[in-house]
């Protein structure tokens, strides 16, 4: 008969929700400093092709010439053993072709 009231949930003092929001605050705070890390180390590795890169240009800067005789002279020899290859290639197919032509 009596109908009992029911308890309502007491309303935060002040107290509680600023103990609720520095909790938050510190949460945020542990997420911003691995933000931060990670921000840092992702700057690291960034640099690194940087890095490389200046040092190919410092390097073809201090012995360029040194690359280029050695890339020239590469090149001469394969010119050379090819054009040889080739001519001989040729002469025996002349000769096929029309013997005696090639004296």
């Amino acid at each position: 008969m009596f109908k009992k009231k029911k308890e309502e949930p007491s309303k935060p003092t002040t107290d509680d929700k600023l103990d609720i929001i520095i909790g938050f605050l510190r949460r945020m705070d542990k997420r911003d400093r691995l933000r931060m890390w990670g921000g840092f180390f992702k700057g690291m590795l960034a640099l690194i092709p940087l890095i490389i890169m200046l040092a190919s240009i410092w390097y073809v800067f201090a012995h360029g010439d040194e690359l280029l005789q050695k890339i020239t002279q590469q090149a001469a020899r394969e010119a050379a053993t090819i054009t040889g290859e080739s001519t001989e290639g040729i002469m025996k197919q002349i000769e096929l072709v029309f013997p005696g032509a090639a004296q």
